[in-house]
């Protein structure tokens, strides 16, 4: 009799890549030793969930918990096979999930599993450490805010400022972008009181002191200053444009460089071969009341000018007069059906003044325009015209404007004083120069790509699907490890491409050729998952065998970088009874 073959297919892809990978990094034994289940709990642990659950994230690019159980079990025979561990259909559960996520939204534990998860990396990996970059994102739901709730309207960066958010704040070790250590708040707090918090966490989470905080203009605060050099720590932040820093800056440490002494000693900056801008810097005392006691350091002011910023400017400044020029022109069109005229001088003055100061341009051009008049002798009254029948003469007047003169000397002086920026740090010249301390604030994209990744795929925070305080809590901690992760794996790839001397081929899509020296993480899943493998179970009624598809170059290469061996997709070919 013909055999019947009942076949079963799981599209693995980079799943055991994944994890295989955070087995290696003990995620799940650190988790574990931190979140206790309850005694009634059954089936795989706290540590394995979470586990499974960031794998889910990473492979599917979704961190929604309604889809995680689907997929478990679509993928129950590599799961188990890889894990070596026996899974339920209701591991998975929304209400497990949900408890998950409760149980990771404690501070205190929070804060234990981001210590050791650090430590832990930086000892098997020797991940660099030059500097710690600090900011905040947000991220918004579809949620009505609440008193003394999580989710708030507030300053949106998402341009989303009709929807309630939350705010994260974040600690990353530069040049990696691994995250340090993150903070969860409501979505109208303040960014100012926000650092000192997370810079006195990661100081004791690293245990030592003479570190680099680097942060935006939020982080200029005096007290904020003040509280790092108190102890013995070291910053870098822009200086915002305010009250007597705006005075300052503009009407003496601009000048200095523009037309006073310091004009022949400006400093070159550079990155290799090419020139960022000149410089110049002077050193300043401080004082401040820190903990009720008065502290003095002292700070080195740094005014420099970027090339780029100074083009980006001109450009502008360029389009507002090309703007107000043709609205300034518009205010007087040709005369024809419909088309308002000014009669009187003052009325056209004064239209010409609201459109420049509305384009911001006032000082930089001057507009010239003439009187007309124009005389019709007509008829009085009503009929036909003749000898002895009264006439009478009508005058019109309009005004129309002839030119629109730039004040080139005015726009130049303007010109001279763009690009201009001020930033102070208090670390000593030897350890960084200005140059260094220019460049080191320019690598502010490290954090930045961190949270564009956070926010969109492939981890994809926003919008928030869980309603109540702690899940969200819970989500944003579970997503932020799922970014350590990522970060951690691109990082180690990078390594590894570098220490062949290959790069890793098939990562843009209909591009066999093209490659890159700088892979990110999630074009490295994405192009393995485009590869297709497949695990395949064969039945013929007397026994089951599991067929694997042949791993391609790329994912070789990629477990080579990682440290892991094929045998990582090799343990899902076993015989079945």
């Amino acid at each position: 009799m013909p055999t019947t073959l009942r076949l079963v297919h799981e599209r693995i892809d980079d799943v055991p890549l994944i994890l295989g990978f955070l087995t290696q990094l003990r995620l799940p034994h650190l988790l574990d030793q931190h979140l206790k289940p309850h005694h009634h709990h059954q089936g795989l642990s706290l540590g394995w969930l979470i586990t499974f659950w960031i794998t889910y994230i990473l492979s599917q690019a979704d961190h929604r918990k309604s889809h995680v159980r689907s997929w478990a079990l679509k993928l129950h025979h590599c799961l188990e096979a890889v894990s070596g561990l026996s899974i339920r259909d209701v591991d998975f559960t929304d209400d497990r999930l949900t408890l998950l996520l409760s149980r990771l939204s404690h501070t205190e534990t929070w804060n234990s599993i981001e210590a050791e998860l650090w430590m832990g990396t930086c000892a098997v990996y020797s991940l660099p450490l030059e500097r710690i970059r600090l900011d905040s994102t947000t991220s918004y739901g579809f949620h009505s805010p609440t008193d003394g709730g999580l989710m708030q309207l507030g300053h949106s960066k998402d341009h989303r400022p009709d929807l309630a958010q939350f705010k994260l704040m974040a600690a990353a070790a530069e040049p990696t972008g691994q995250l340090i250590g993150t903070t969860v708040h409501p979505g109208d707090a303040a960014d100012d009181p926000l650092y000192l918090p997370l810079i006195e966490r990661v100081r004791s989470l690293l245990g030592k002191t003479g570190l680099l905080y680097v942060g935006d203009c939020k982080m200029a605060a005096l007290e904020t200053r003040g509280a790092i050099a108190a102890h013995d720590d070291y910053y870098l932040t822009p200086l915002p444009l305010t009250g007597a820093t705006k005075d300052d800056f503009t009407a003496k440490w601009i000048e200095d460089a523009v037309s006073g002494d310091r004009r022949t000693k400006l400093i070159p900056i550079r990155v290799g071969d090419d020139l960022l801008g000149v410089g110049y810097e002077f050193a300043r005392q401080q004082t401040a009341c820190i903990a009720e006691k008065p502290q003095t350091w002292k700070e080195r002011v740094q005014v420099f000018r970027s090339d780029s910023l100074v083009k980006t400017q001109k450009r502008a400044l360029e389009r507002q007069l090309e703007k107000a020029e043709a609205a300034v022109r518009a205010l007087t069109p040709p005369v024809g059906p419909g088309r308002v005229q000014f009669t009187t001088g003052w009325e056209l003055e004064r239209a010409v003044q609201a459109v420049l100061a509305e384009h911001e341009v006032a000082d930089l051009l001057e507009v010239a325009w003439t009187r007309e008049e124009t005389s019709r002798t007509r008829y009085v009254g009503r009929g036909r015209g003749g000898p002895a029948r009264p006439k009478k003469t009508e005058l019109k007047i309009r005004y129309q404007i002839t030119t629109v003169r730039r004040k080139q000397e005015v726009i130049g002086h303007r010109e001279a004083r763009m690009g201009w920026r001020v930033q102070v740090t208090n670390m000593p010249k030897a350890g960084l120069s200005l140059q260094e301390a220019v460049v080191a604030y320019r690598g502010a994209w490290t954090l930045e790509r961190d949270f564009h990744v956070l926010k969109d795929r492939p981890l994809g925070i926003r919008p928030l699907w869980v309603r109540r305080d702690d899940q969200i809590v819970g989500l944003a901690h579970l997503v932020t490890l799922a970014l350590r992760m990522l970060t951690l794996f691109e990082v180690l790839v990078r390594r590894g491409q570098e220490q062949s001397g290959k790069k890793l081929p098939g990562l843009y899509p209909g591009q066999a050729s093209r490659t890159t020296e700088s892979p990110t993480g999630s074009r490295v899943l994405s192009a393995i998952a485009r590869e297709g493998i497949t695990a395949t179970e064969v039945d013929d009624g007397e026994e089951r065998r599991w067929h694997l598809s042949p791993l391609p170059e790329l994912v070789q290469s990629v477990l080579s970088s990682l440290g892991l061996s094929d045998a990582i997709y090799n343990r899902i070919l076993v015989d079945s009874d």
